[in-house]
């Protein structure tokens, strides 16, 4: 019952924090569609109508197992991530893309190295690749997520879709949900133009 009391838990603090944001974001735009009618002056010496890439460091942790069973894996998270960040009347809007490896040590170790995107305003919808190994059997898996995400933080939730391998493997066979909580940790922060496309500015330097 331990697995099903946190995946349920955490559903439920989500769905609270989405309520909340969405009465603030209410609440804030009424108050941001007045402050439209109002000049604003020396707006460049603040973060308003800027845009920012940012490189980071990944950290996280993720609970992985199905709502039907009592066992789950959690795993610690590391890697990198670049984002951009524009920031307007409204908030804050990201896009990024990350690295990173999901860690699992236990009787038999289990290491996914993965690949995703994300974007957030609010709302967060992301997708990520993963490979698991005990580096005796594999598993890849391919993850959409939802959640809530602003600035340094995304909690999600994200369904494993199994692909080649997944019977082999019998510790992750039945793990189709997953619960997850980054943080992204600014290493390097520069203003950009935003004369070129997202993905161009992603990937340059």
């Amino acid at each position: 019952m331990q697995t099903v009391f946190i995946f349920k838990s955490l559903k439920i603090i989500i769905a609270n924090i989405t309520f909340l944001l969405v009465l603030t974001c209410g609440n804030y735009s009424s108050f941001a569609q007045q402050l439209d009618s109002i000049k604003i002056r020396n707006y460049n010496s603040n973060r308003l109508f800027k845009t920012y890439k940012k490189s980071e460091i990944l950290t996280g942790v993720s609970w992985q197992g199905n709502v039907k069973e009592d066992e789950y894996i959690r795993y610690l998270e590391i890697g990198l991530a670049r984002s951009i960040h524009y920031y307007g009347m409204h908030g804050p809007a990201s896009i990024g893309v990350f690295a990173a490896e999901e860690i699992y040590i236990g009787d038999s170790n289990i290491y996914g190295t993965k690949i995703g995107a994300y974007i957030h305003y609010l709302f967060d919808f992301g997708l990520s690749m993963i490979y698991y190994t005990d580096f005796k059997k594999g598993n890849f898996k391919v993850r959409p997520e939802f959640g809530v995400g602003m600035g340094l933080i995304r909690i999600v939730i994200g369904y494993n879709f199994p692909t080649i391998d997944n019977k082999a493997f019998d510790e992750l066979r039945k793990n189709n949900g997953q619960v997850t909580i980054q943080l992204l940790i600014p290493a390097k922060k520069r203003i950009i133009k935003g004369d070129k496309s997202i993905f161009e500015s992603l990937l340059n330097k």
